[in-house]
């Protein structure tokens, strides 16, 4: 399963960082810029997300309709997609095509033309974007938390931005942000498949030769989380919620832990949550925990939508859940559950390129190294029920706690009293 790993620093200073899959015939290559949704000023807030729309409307030597043609003739895809924290560009193809994905890639990210009328047309397609999160509550209601619990932090912010904002961006600004957010000391290019490593160095390096920019120092302070309980009235026929709880950033060393932990109290078909609410009192079709990590901050959430009779029930049962976990812990045979269940999928996602470059990509922006299977396995099984034990204490506490829930309820329907542990 363990693939080749090797690192270069190209001259400009963007590393480069691959994995070889011999037994593969297929190529996962994606350029990762350190820059989202957390890194705009206010007055910009979804030029981010934007910019990754306009980078494939044209370039000064291939139009939209090109690029497209260039990716389809070949079998391959081509796409992005924007964070809180970074913004990727890939690219997945045959072996034997890597040298147009790389071209490709090199092309959108340093010859984007930002015409002025692809960012007008661009606009009516990102507002398409805007009212497909609000029809789609179960994402609506993750953005509607993030706001309330980090209302002056730019974490709480939608990564699409301001609806406002959006449609009054000119391409000076486009410009001026590209230009302060895509520089060499933020980028890091990783491939993963049936490639070679020297190989990519050749045909990465000269595309970014004379590509010199330094940084805009950021002040990157880390969020302060505002425990909330707050309804907003919206005409669905369910109720959504989420409850959640601060976690650990990305490189917390309680990190293997929260994931055991999460995987226990709702990661899976036979977590508690689901156990419980779904199968034994039939109450949701959808309900599952999980755990949000960045730089300098985390969250350990629950979401769960039910018709708003069954709403009260359901949250009292998710807090009873949580109660029993702080009360009673977990036990050996549920931690030894959890362990197969993470290596499991850990180890079958290991089968697909694109994973392993999103592995590569972010050990590298987390932590400047490559962690192998194997230390990633010993440290998952080096968890003990104790160590999981001490991370519910700090964690499940109930002044911490924080719902946020949308749909039919009667605004102010829900006190801080209902989230008593």
């Amino acid at each position: 399963m363990e693939g080749e790993y090797r690192k270069s620093v190209l001259p400009d200073g963007i590393r480069l960082v691959t994995e070889r899959m011999p037994h593969v015939r297929s190529v996962a290559a994606g350029i990762w810029v350190e820059t989202g949704s957390r890194h705009e000023p206010e007055g910009r807030s979804g030029v981010s997300h934007f910019i990754e729309h306009l980078v494939f409307k044209g370039t000064e030597t291939r139009t939209a309709e090109e690029i497209a043609r260039a990716v389809d003739s070949v079998g391959g895809q081509m796409d992005a997609f924007t964070s809180k924290e970074h913004t990727c560009f890939y690219v997945n193809v045959l072996d034997q095509h890597v040298p147009l994905a790389v071209d490709l890639l090199a092309d959108i990210l340093l010859h984007a033309r930002f015409a002025r009328e692809d960012i007008e047309r661009e606009k009516t397609v990102v507002l398409q974007e805007f009212r497909m999160v609000e029809d789609t509550p179960e994402d609506l209601i993750h953005d509607l938390f993030a706001r309330r619990i980090w209302p002056d932090h730019p974490l709480g912010r939608p990564i699409l931005g301001s609806r406002d904002v959006v449609l009054g961006l000119d391409r000076e600004v486009i410009l001026s942000h590209f230009a302060e957010e895509y520089c060499p000391a933020r980028i890091t290019i990783a491939v993963a498949g049936h490639v070679d490593h020297d190989r990519l160095v050749e045909l990465f390096a000269p595309r970014f030769e004379g590509f010199h920019r330094r940084p805009v120092h950021r002040d990157g302070l880390p969020p302060v989380l505002t425990p909330q309980v707050d309804v907003v009235a919206k005409s669905l026929e369910q109720v959504h919620f989420v409850l959640g709880l601060p976690g650990f950033a990305h490189t917390a060393p309680e990190r293997y832990a929260l994931y055991l932990l999460n995987t226990i109290l709702g990661g899976g078909m036979s977590s508690r949550l689901f156990q419980e609410v779904r199968e034994r009192q039939g109450l949701v079709y959808s309900i599952y925990s999980g755990s949000a990590a960045f730089r300098d901050a985390g969250l350990l959430y629950i979401y769960a939508g039910t018709e708003a009779a069954h709403f009260p029930k359901v949250l009292r049962l998710v807090l009873d859940e949580l109660a029993r976990l702080r009360d009673k812990g977990i036990t050996e045979e549920e931690l030894a559950r959890s362990r197969e269940h993470l290596k499991g999928n850990l180890m079958l996602s290991l089968e697909s390129t694109s994973s392993r470059m999103n592995r590569l990509a972010k050990q590298e922006i987390y932590f400047g190294q490559f962690f192998s299977l194997d230390e990633i396995l010993a440290a998952v099984d080096a968890v003990t029920v104790e160590e999981v034990g001490r991370l519910i204490e700090r964690l499940v506490v109930e002044r911490d706690l924080s719902l946020v829930a949308l749909g039919p309820v009667e605004p102010g329907s829900i006190a801080r009293a209902s989230l008593a542990l």
